[in-house]
């Protein structure tokens, strides 16, 4: 036999110990002998073995007394059990003691030559298995990819570290728990539920892209691969899904569209703005002499008021456009932002006529002034205040607070927080809000949220939706931006 081993032999007859030696021995083997069941108990506590060949009786106990100590002290070793006389009782206690094969004596070489093979072969089976399990178990941990399985009912057997990561989800919080009302919207429910039985009765899907609602209400896309789980007699026994977070991948093509239809815009909105404007400018002109000749009746002055407020609509939306093609370049000077926030809420007096609405605007800052483009600064108010009075019902509460200066990142920064008492964001409004073109609103372009954020990255700061502290709260903004800034800006 080629596998050299360490093998313990606990035998008390000096014959059948020495003719056990000189077998194993010429096999290779490493051996060691005791005389005992106490010395045996003695020499495991400090030495490790990986087969035990243990005589039956012994001057100070049996083998069934034995057997439980050693598979205490090695618990991965195998027991032979030797005997001089067959008994069927005594050898299903060994077997259930622990015992891994069971010869007699007098001992033939080739007998247990065969019983060591057997062990040897089981051992390196065992050792393969460990290896293949080991190997599973470092892939599950470490994987980029989601690895789900669930029972045949749906519920959720396993996830691995990666699914914890991108969902915030801990396998304590959902084991036991039926996967598609606890992570799937309910918009995909239905389908993914078929998807899941066509795979339970056997059929591989593949290509299959879902959301996945997360911990903190957010939506992950993933696309899944799913085949069924079998047991030794072929029958199904779960189903296991690897997935691939696409979320990213999906966003950047939902980027590239965008870029494209700005692009388009881009070619033609120099010539659109400008007749667009000279013929609005022609309206408005019109009006405002018509106004003068028309007789002051209440019912005809309010028909003209109404074409003048939707010319001036009109305007508003083609600048818009146009200030979105444009790149952003800053005017800078000091901007003081508790003024400049007052201001562009004066400057929305005809937008919230008739309305009952309220701006607060208060400072814990030691000053509020920094270096901006002031016009622009309107601007990101103006419209943040525009949604929120779109957003909410009478009376409308917007707070502005000032805070600061602070360091972020080295860099001095004021924070400025704008919130109001509207329904708030849901999770895919928060995530889409500064995407062009995407509104929540009958009217409008979509583009006002994604010009509040150039101009604030055009200022080197940043901002961000805040995460509502109740499901009551309404819409809530942190920007931070710098006191000073060094050199000129504009839009990278």
């Amino acid at each position: 036999m080629k596998d050299e081993l360490d093998i313990l032999l606990v035998e008390d007859d000096p014959d059948t110990r020495a003719n056990l030696c000189d077998i194993l021995e010429l096999d290779g083997h490493r051996i060691t002998v005791v005389a005992s069941a106490g010395e045996a108990r003695q020499v495991t506590e400090s030495r490790r073995f990986c087969i035990v060949i243990l005589d039956r009786n012994l001057p100070d106990g049996t083998a069934e007394e034995l057997l439980p100590d050693l598979k205490r002290q090695l618990p991965a070793a195998m027991v032979i059990v030797v005997t001089g006389y067959a008994d069927m009782d005594s050898t299903i206690a060994a077997f259930r003691r622990g015992a891994s094969d069971y010869i007699l004596k007098p001992i033939n070489p080739e007998a247990l030559r065969n019983s060591l093979r057997r062990i040897i072969r089981q051992r390196q089976t065992e050792s393969h298995l460990q290896q293949e399990q080991e190997f599973a178990e470092q892939v599950l941990q470490t994987a980029e990819a989601v690895i789900l399985v669930l029972d045949l009912q749906g519920h959720i057997v396993r996830f691995n570290p990666f699914f914890e990561r991108i969902t915030g989800w801990e396998l304590s919080e959902l084991s036991g728990r039926d996967w598609f009302e606890s992570c799937i919207p309910a918009s995909d429910r239905d389908r993914i539920r078929d998807v899941f039985v066509a795979t339970a009765r056997g059929n591989h899907t593949t290509g299959v892209i879902n959301a996945v609602r997360c911990k903190n209400g957010t939506e992950r896309q993933i696309r899944w691969s799913n085949t069924v789980l079998r047991n030794d007699e072929h029958e199904p026994t779960a189903v296991l899904a690897v997935g691939v977070d696409v979320t990213g991948y999906l966003a950047a093509q939902r980027r590239a569209a965008q870029a494209q239809r700005l692009a388009a815009i881009g070619q033609t909105m120099t010539a659109l703005a400008h007749e667009s404007r000279n013929a609005l400018q022609r309206i408005q002109a019109g009006l405002e002499l018509l106004s003068l000749d028309l007789p002051d009746r209440m019912e005809t002055r309010r028909d003209l008021d109404s074409v003048q407020r939707a010319a001036h609509d009109l305007n508003a939306l083609m600048e818009e456009v146009r200030l979105f093609a444009a790149p952003i370049r800053l005017h800078l000077e000091e901007a003081e932002l508790h003024e400049i926030a007052e201001c562009s809420w004066r400057h929305l007096e005809s937008v919230r006529q008739e309305r009952q609405a309220q701006l607060e605007v208060t400072s814990s800052a030691e000053s509020s002034v920094i270096q901006g483009d002031v016009v622009r600064l309107e601007q990101v108010f103006r419209n943040l205040f525009e949604n929120s009075l779109a957003a909410c019902d009478d009376p409308v509460q917007i707070q502005v607070e000032l805070a600061g200066p602070m360091e972020i990142e080295g860099v001095s920064m004021i924070e400025v927080t704008v919130a109001d008492n509207g329904p708030g964001l849901t999770p895919e409004q928060r995530n889409q809000i500064f995407e062009p073109f995407y509104t929540t609103k009958s009217g409008g372009t979509g583009l006002g949220m994604s010009i509040t954020q150039r101009v604030i990255h055009a200022h080197r700061g940043n901002i961000m939706v805040a995460e509502a502290s109740d499901q009551h709260s309404g819409a809530k903004f942190v920007i931070h931006l710098p006191t000073e800034l060094r050199d000129q800006c504009y839009e990278r």
